[in-house]
């Protein structure tokens, strides 16, 4: 799994970072490809239009500018369901697993580069959590395959339902929001719990994170020997412990807000009894988690609503999970930094541990690099693009978060502006800062300062 280039006989071996965002660009090109075979086409479609799709299923984000239904044969439809779990669990995942399964053994810088693909912070039992993530996976896949079948198939037959409740199933694990339901997506299943919960589940369970699940495992030992809840809890690691409860803030008050802002909008909540409303409001906050699915029109919820929208979008799932977005923990360590600093405390201490400053500062730039990333391809879009303002706002935060929920103007995009979308995605699938390292010279490294200049002072505020 090392990749080695030469250039004037020397080696140059890529950095994690640099093999990770080659994989996902290996992965894009190859499926593109695929998809503008006549094999793969009901309708024929320009080829920039495949590299979109390949892009969004790569990068599990969901943003279509066709119905995928209608424009793809079963070849087709197939290979957008390998790019959509190839994506989710990274290129890496799958052959290091293969040389797992061959009786390979994988040497430190390949457990290096599968450490920094699934955000673990330690290289230890490396090779027994890239199984666990595959034993997971095919757990839930299979599972939510099973319930959404059980609704599908009355509607479609054996057959058909089958196949469509493996592909959404797949999709909903992988936080891809890509179904073949037809243009109305889930809309016509709004009132429908199995559909409703099951998704939803999906989608929490993958956004969490595979490191998150792993460490619970471990604890699940604890809970047969009937050990009380709040001790568990406080023996957990401090990222499971952060993820478990900013996820559970991020949807309960988005559920919250979007329920009480859209109550009485008739275009949206408003025609639904008082139990659909709570079902579809807790649906449309927990897709917010990257997944892009939805039951609701989301061109026709109130600007209030989409903005808050955006917010949680852009804040995304978690570390090392199927999801997008800067990641719950990056806005979590930002918002406690501020305030540690409003409290005049010279170190952020969380769960009676002390975040270093090296985290903290990885935090920050996460943030401010994902900011200047939006905000560029917003003004791009801004520029390219006619149409609705906030639907272009929206659809730009959507493609960075890899969320995949539009106000219905994907279709619309001209060429450059599925470009500027193409690249939003690529870049929030790999996160701002694993690009960065991406462009960087491999000689170029941290270093520390030889010389200590004096203290320079500069008016902030």
């Amino acid at each position: 799994m090392s990749t080695r280039f030469f250039v004037d006989s020397k080696p140059i071996i890529l950095r994690p970072a640099q093999q990770i965002a080659l994989g996902f660009l290996t992965v894009i090109f190859i499926g593109s490809v695929l998809l503008s075979l006549p094999i793969a086409q009901q309708i024929p479609t320009p080829y920039l239009d495949h590299l979109f799709i390949a892009t969004s299923a790569v990068c599990v984000t969901g943003l279509s500018p066709l119905v995928v239904a209608e424009t793809y044969t079963i070849f087709g439809q197939v290979v957008v369901i390998f790019l959509m779990q190839i994506g989710g669990l990274s290129l890496m995942t799958f052959i290091a697993l293969f040389m797992i399964a061959i009786g390979g053994r994988l040497n430190i810088h390949e457990k290096i580069v599968m450490q920094e693909t699934l955000n673990r912070t330690s290289l230890a039992d490396i090779t027994k959590f890239i199984v666990f993530i595959i034993k997971y996976t095919l757990f839930f896949e299979l599972a939510g395959l099973i319930l959404l079948a059980t609704q599908f198939i009355p509607s479609y037959g054996l057959g058909e339902g089958l196949y469509k409740a493996l592909f959404i199933s797949i999709s909903a694990f992988n936080n891809a929001g890509f179904d073949i339901l037809g243009a109305v997506s889930l809309q016509n299943y709004v009132s429908n719990p199995v559909v409703n919960f099951t998704i939803m589940i999906q989608i929490i369970m993958g956004g969490l994170g595979f490191s998150v699940w792993f460490d619970l495992q471990k604890s699940s030992s604890s809970i047969l020997k009937k050990v009380p809840i709040k001790r568990i809890f406080n023996q957990l690691k401090i990222h499971v412990k952060l993820v478990l409860i900013v996820t559970a803030i991020l949807i309960l008050s988005g559920w919250l807000f979007i329920f009480l802002a859209e109550y009485s909008n008739p275009a949206s909540l408003g025609s639904l009894s008082l139990m659909d409303k709570i079902m579809a409001s807790l649906f449309q906050s927990v897709t917010l988690r990257t997944a892009g699915f939805s039951t609701l029109d989301i061109g026709v919820l109130r600007p209030a609503t989409l903005v808050v929208m955006m917010l949680f979008m852009f804040i995304g799932g978690s570390p090392g999970g199927t999801a997008g977005g800067i990641k719950t923990t990056t806005m979590a360590l930002v918002i406690l930094y501020v305030i540690t600093e409003l409290r005049n405390k010279d170190s952020l201490v969380l769960f009676k541990k002390t975040i270093s400053r090296d985290l903290l500062r990885r935090a920050v730039t996460i943030l401010v690099l994902s900011l200047i990333i939006v905000f560029t391809g917003i003004i791009g879009l801004l520029f390219v693009q006619q149409g609705n303002p906030l639907a272009i706002v929206f659809e730009a935060v959507s493609a960075m978060g890899t969320v995949g929920l539009s106000m219905g103007i994907t279709s619309s995009l001209n060429n450059w502006g599925k470009i500027i979308i193409i690249l939003l995605m690529f870049v929030g699938r790999i996160g701002p800062v694993a690009l960065a390292y991406t462009l960087k010279s491999n000689r170029v490294m941290r270093r520390a300062n030889l010389v200590e200049y004096p203290h320079g002072q500069v008016i902030v505020g």
